[in-house]
């Protein structure tokens, strides 16, 4: 998965991209993890997208801040009080530094990510599950947190376990994709 202003996927089967039989499978951000949940922009509602991508860790960052009306959390003075300046990065910086309240969005976050992953991994036992994108560069910070969260939730016991890992190739994974597509 991408997390970036949406939430990307990939399925790859045997080697080969996985398209379903109409060419649009694969959308994974658009499954639904809360029933009646928060408006996507497909016009659902609850799709993991909504949860899970940058836009939607900067939603929960905002909320955080409005219901904080003593602006107490470190989140405002690192901000210089402009919830306009919220990026995905904002809560983590914060958290880092020990803010509840930031902390406290992070872990909201990772519940929901590691939500649909665990759907992923349960329907497909996948042998490794690379995540990629901007929120990707918190790196350990995502990366433990949400092997710790999946894994309490993945079925399978007993049996070699998805490998949960960063995507290695950064910005130049569409490239590389498309040239390896060509060959």
């Amino acid at each position: 998965i991408t997390l970036g202003t949406g939430l990307g996927g990939g399925i790859i089967i045997d080697k080969k991209i996985y398209t379903g039989f109409n060419g649009a499978g694969g959308e994974l951000g658009h499954m639904v993890i809360v029933k009646d949940g928060v408006p996507c922009t497909c016009g659902r509602k609850g799709c993991w997208e909504s949860y899970s991508s940058a836009t939607g860790l900067i939603m929960m960052t905002v909320e955080a801040m409005k219901s904080d009306t003593g602006k107490k959390s470190l989140l405002w003075e690192m901000l210089e009080g402009g919830l306009e300046n919220v990026s995905g990065k904002s809560a983590y910086r914060a958290a880092v530094r020990g803010d509840e309240l930031a902390a406290s969005v992070v872990n909201k976050y990772h519940a929901y990510l590691a939500c649909g992953i665990t759907n992923i991994i349960n329907i497909f036992q996948p042998e490794v599950f690379c995540i990629g994108g901007g929120v990707s560069h918190e790196g350990e910070n995502l990366l433990n947190p949400l092997k710790e969260l999946v894994f309490k939730e993945t079925y399978t016991r007993n049996v070699p376990q998805t490998e949960l890992k960063l995507a290695t190739l950064g910005n130049n994974a569409g490239i590389v994709g498309a040239a390896m597509l060509g060959k």
